[in-house]
């Protein structure tokens, strides 16, 4: 009885993917959204596993991991973030690059939380076709999904579970870590320790610019009035270089210090040069190298003022970006708890029914 179910739901299946491959149009719309280095990264990958693992193992991996990212992608157009396509690596997942960060930690959640959302509607059809076909197959796809999700879930960056955890509070990376070092040294994961060394490292550079945000945003004040009073000045080495000199504090950024200085070196240059000029007997400077000298300035300027800018864009960023009301931080909260409870019951149920099935069962008692 149970053969004859097993062959009639297959072939139930069979048909609707042989109708679903009649409709090869709807396919070639498919390639078409999809970009080609996903499809290329998605087949290596499906590949790659399909020789360790066997076909139907690298189908059901490559489906559920797609459809996580596809959560993202869903998320990325909803806030309007440009986003770069899915790439696949083998025994590492899958993710798609932002090409510019979301406007606050709230919509980071939203974003981190959607990929996980879909992971778990991706493997819910696998609970009826359990049941329809008494497959074990279908119950390993709900394990599979589940513990994909719930590691993803994990309140350490870069995993999502981090970046909903940025509008809760950045303190729970912190047990993120733990959590994290604690699976990694119980399972000796590589990727494990990796996830910890760029989540720690990340919890640190967080930690510090928030611990340092005041002298920051006196820096950027400071800034802010150095390059008014370049910008007040004429293009004139006479004009610029009092001001530079005026300058007695320290830089603590690199980009900036390195701008400043790429301005006091070109100054001093010019004051040199025309030192010397005056020595050969040669008062004046020629129009053309007056120009010349002031269009240089121009350009160092400019340069000077777009990384002034950078700073003081991250500074504004570091100062309001984690910075969530008390009910956004329990709705993030409580969707990202939510989203952990159906998870772990949808893994635990697949992990209950796999053990259940005669095949398991006997395959264990042997």
């Amino acid at each position: 009885m149970k053969k004859s179910v097993k062959k009639s739901s297959w072939g139930i299946l069979g048909t609707l993917g042989l109708l679903l491959l009649g409709k090869l149009k709807y396919l070639l719309v498919a390639f078409k959204i999809l970009k080609l280095q996903t499809l290329i990264s998605m087949f290596i990958t499906l590949g790659t596993y399909a020789l360790i693992f066997g076909w139907k193992f690298a189908a059901a991996l490559v489906y559920l991991l797609f459809v996580h990212e596809m959560g993202h992608l869903y998320a990325a157009k909803k806030l309007k973030l440009s986003v770069s396509p899915a790439v696949f690596i083998p025994f590492i997942g899958a993710a798609i690059g932002l090409k510019e960060m979301p406007k606050s930690a709230k919509d980071e959640g939203y974003l981190a939380y959607m990929g996980p959302l879909f992971g778990l509607l991706s493997f819910l059809p696998a609970i009826p076709l359990y049941f329809l076909t008494h497959e074990p197959f279908w119950a390993l796809c709900i394990i599979l999904g589940g513990t994909i999700n719930l590691f993803n879930l994990i309140p350490i960056t870069p995993l999502d579970g981090g970046r909903i955890a940025a509008g809760i509070s950045t303190k729970l990376w912190g047990l993120g870590i733990v959590l994290l070092v604690a699976f990694s040294i119980k399972l000796g994961s590589f990727i494990g320790f990796l996830i910890v060394i760029l989540g720690s490292i990340e919890w640190y550079k967080t930690y510090r610019k928030q611990k340092n945000l005041n002298s920051s945003k006196e820096e950027a004040e400071k800034l802010g009035l150095l390059l008014n009073k370049l910008k007040q000045t004429s293009n004139h080495v006479g004009s610029i270089q009092p001001i530079l000199k005026e300058v007695n504090w320290n830089m603590s950024q690199p980009e900036v210090k390195n701008a400043f200085d790429t301005l006091v070196s070109e100054i001093e240059k010019m004051s040199k040069n025309f030192y010397l000029q005056q020595l050969s007997g040669v008062p004046n400077l020629s129009e053309e190298a007056q120009n010349e000298n002031e269009q240089v300035i121009q350009q160092t300027l400019i340069q000077f003022e777009k990384v002034i800018e950078e700073y003081k864009k991250d500074v504004q960023i570091t100062e309001t970006y984690y910075k969530t009301d008390k009910k956004t931080k329990w709705q993030l909260f409580l969707i990202y708890l939510g989203l952990i409870v159906a998870l772990s019951i949808s893994y635990f149920f697949g992990n209950e029914i796999l053990m259940n099935h005669p095949e398991i069962r006997n395959a264990l008692n042997r």
